[in-house]
């Protein structure tokens, strides 16, 4: 007889804050379009990639959350010219009273979720309370 593995929470995530900081003063403001002209430097072609780390290595960021959850898709996708969003869901098993004020996951924080080998990333958008823990809406673009 076979043992069916299903475990209630089989991925992993990381919920990281943004730290708190004002741009300084003399910086160049920087185009939010992402479509904006950019000045190509030292001769180099657009189409070389270079190597990619986590979005959020290294930046200040705070990790509010690491550990067990269960990430599970919505019907809800967009296709907004080329850029494909979907609206995910993703299940935490803390529940609404063991979070703190420094510590519930709040819109706008960044969300790693490994899944089976691969890694999403995405944002948080609202938070409600679920039977066994926490339930987080998420948007995970993708193009």
């Amino acid at each position: 007889m076979t043992r069916v593995s299903n475990p209630r929470f089989p991925h992993t995530c990381r919920i990281l804050r943004a730290p708190d900081t004002e741009p300084m003063e003399d910086e160049p403001a920087v185009s939010d379009d992402p479509m904006a002209d950019e000045p190509v430097e030292g001769g180099e072609t657009q189409g070389q990639e270079e190597p990619q780390e986590t979005p959020d290595e290294g930046k200040g960021y705070t990790v509010i959350y690491e550990g067990v959850c269960r990430g599970y898709n919505r019907d809800t996708t967009s296709d907004n010219g080329k850029v494909n969003t979907s609206y995910r869901m993703l299940a935490l098993p803390t529940k609404q009273d063991g979070w703190t004020d420094e510590t519930i996951p709040r819109e706008g924080d960044r969300i790693e979720l490994h899944r089976f080998g691969y890694t999403e990333y995405g944002q948080v958008i609202d938070r409600r309370p679920g039977n066994l823990g926490t339930h987080l809406l998420w948007k995970y673009v993708r193009n």
